[in-house]
C-alpha cells in the first residue's frame, strides 16, 4: 500500500501530458527497435547516456526513491506505467533494464557508502550497468551457478569463471554479479552478489551477434578477478535471496510492457491491409481474422493482467507469483503476435504493400527478439513452475 490517495483521472492526464513533453524536447532522434538496444558507436551512446540523464533529471526515471537519494515525495505508483507507456508508444530509447535492477538493489540491499557511491552516478547516467548471472549450465536455473569467488585473509575476492547472454556488457561501467563464495555448496546454498566493475584487469567481454545482427549480448571471462571486501551485497551467502528480490523486479518490469503488445497488433492489422494471399485480401479471409481477433484478446488479457497487479499492490492484496503471470503472458503473447504476422508475410509471398512495409519490419524484429523474452529473466517453463509453487501450491520434487 502506498498510504496516499490515488490522483484523480485529471492529474493523471497532466502528468502523462508531461511525460510526452520530456520525451518530445529530450529524446534523441534514434528509433527504438526491438532487440537492438545498445549502441553501435560512440556517438549513439553519448546520446543515450543523455537520455537516460534527461529521464532522471525530469522524475521519469527513479522518481519512486527515497528522497534524500533524489526521490520525488509526490511520486506516485501509477505514475511509473505511464511513463513506460509513453516511452513505448514514442518509440523512444528504452532505459537499461540492468541500471534499474542494480537501482532497486542497492537501496534494498547497499550499505549508507554503496548508496553513496552508486546512485549518484546511476542518476547520472554516469553508470551503465549489466547482470552477471547466466552462465553455460546456469541459465534459467541459475541456482547452479559455478563461477567462483574465493575470499582472501585480507577480506578481498577473487573471481574465477564464465558468464554469457550478458546483456550490455560491452558497454556497461559496472555489473552485479552472483557467483559462489563457497566451494562445497550446491543450488541456492553459498551464492554471494557483487558490485563488479567492468573495467577489472582479468575481465575479458566477448560479443556474441545475435541472429538479428545487434550487437547486444556477450560472454564474459573471469581471470583471477581481484575485488575489494566491499564489493559485497549485503553479506556473504545472502546472494540468492538478494538476486530472487532483484529477479521479481525485472520479471514485472517485462511484463509491464504490455503497450508494445498493443503496438504489435496495430502493426499486425496494418499488414494483414496491405497483404493479399491467393489473390485475396487478406483481411477477408476469415482465419486470418479470427487470428487476428484471438491475438488481440490475448494482448488485452496480459494487459489486465498487468492492472489487476497494480491495482492489487496498492490496496495491498498482491498475491505470490504475479510477476510471473506477467512476464509470461507478455512474452508468449508476444511471440505468437509477431511471429504470426512473419508467417503471413511468408505465406504471401513476402508482397507487402509500400504502406505496410514500416510495420513488418518491426514486426520481423520482434520476431527475431522474442524467443529472448520467453528465457531472459526466467524461461517460461520457469515462470509455469513458480506459479506452480507459489499460487497454486502444488509439491516440490
Amino acid at each position: 500500500m502506498t498510504g496516499r490517495p490515488r490522483p484523480t483521472g485529471r492529474e493523471l492526464d497532466d502528468f502523462r501530458a508531461r511525460v510526452r513533453k520530456v520525451i518530445s524536447e529530450h529524446a534523441p532522434p534514434l528509433v527504438a527497435r526491438e532487440g537492438h538496444r545498445a549502441p553501435v558507436d560512440a556517438g549513439e551512446e553519448q546520446q543515450l547516456r543523455r537520455w537516460f540523464r534527461a529521464m532522471y533529471d525530469h522524475g521519469l526515471l527513479g522518481a519512486d526513491w527515497p528522497a534524500e537519494h533524489g526521490g520525488d515525495p509526490h511520486h506516485h505508483p501509477l505514475h511509473g506505467p505511464i511513463v513506460q507507456e509513453e516511452v513505448l508508444r514514442a518509440r523512444a530509447p528504452r532505459p537499461v533494464d540492468q541500471t534499474g535492477l542494480a537501482a532497486a538493489i542497492t537501496l534494498r540491499f547497499g550499505t549508507p557508502a554503496q548508496q553513496a557511491f552508486h546512485l549518484p552516478r546511476i542518476r547520472r547516467a554516469e553508470s551503465v550497468w549489466c547482470q552477471l548471472l547466466s552462465e553455460p549450465d546456469a541459465g534459467s536455473d541459475i541456482a547452479n551457478v559455478r563461477a567462483r569467488a574465493a575470499e582472501r585473509p585480507d577480506g578481498t575476492f577473487v573471481l574465477d569463471g564464465q558468464k554469457t547472454w550478458i546483456t550490455d556488457a560491452h558497454w556497461a561501467d559496472w555489473g552485479v554479479g552472483l557467483f559462489r563464495t563457497d566451494p562445497g555448496s550446491t543450488r541456492h546454498h553459498g551464492l554471494t552478489m557483487f558490485y563488479v566493475p567492468m573495467d577489472l584487469a582479468g575481465i575479458e567481454v566477448r560479443p556474441i551477434p545475435t541472429m538479428a545482427g545487434a550487437p547486444d549480448v556477450n560472454e564474459v571471462f573471469f581471470d583471477d578477478v581481484v575485488l575489494p571486501a566491499d564489493s559485497v551485497i549485503d553479506a556473504v551467502g545472502r546472494g540468492w535471496h538478494v538476486i530472487m528480490t532483484g529477479l521479481d523486479i525485472e520479471r514485472f518490469g517485462i511484463g509491464g510492457n504490455v503497450v508494445l503488445l498493443d503496438l504489435l497488433h496495430d502493426d499486425l492489422v496494418t499488414l494483414v491491409a496491405g497483404l493479399e494471399i491467393e489473390g485475396r485480401p487478406a483481411r477477408e479471409l476469415d482465419d486470418v481474422r479470427h487470428a487476428v481477433a484471438d491475438l488481440g484478446i490475448e494482448a488485452a488479457i496480459a494487459r489486465l493482467v498487468v492492472d489487476d497487479h497494480i491495482d492489487r499492490t496498492l490496496d495491498g492484496r498482491d498475491q505470490p507469483g504475479s510477476a510471473a503471470v506477467a512476464k509470461l503472458g507478455f512474452a508468449e503473447a508476444y511471440h505468437r503476435i509477431s511471429s504470426y504476422g512473419c508467417r503471413l508475410a511468408a505465406g504471401a509471398g513476402g508482397v507487402v504493400a509500400a504502406e505496410a512495409g514500416p510495420a513488418l519490419a518491426r514486426l520481423q524484429d520482434a520476431w527475431l527478439w522474442s524467443r529472448a523474452y520467453t528465457i531472459s529473466g526466467g524461461s517460461s517453463e520457469m515462470m509455469r513452475n513458480i506459479l506452480a509453487k507459489r499460487r497454486l501450491g502444488l509439491p516440490t520434487t
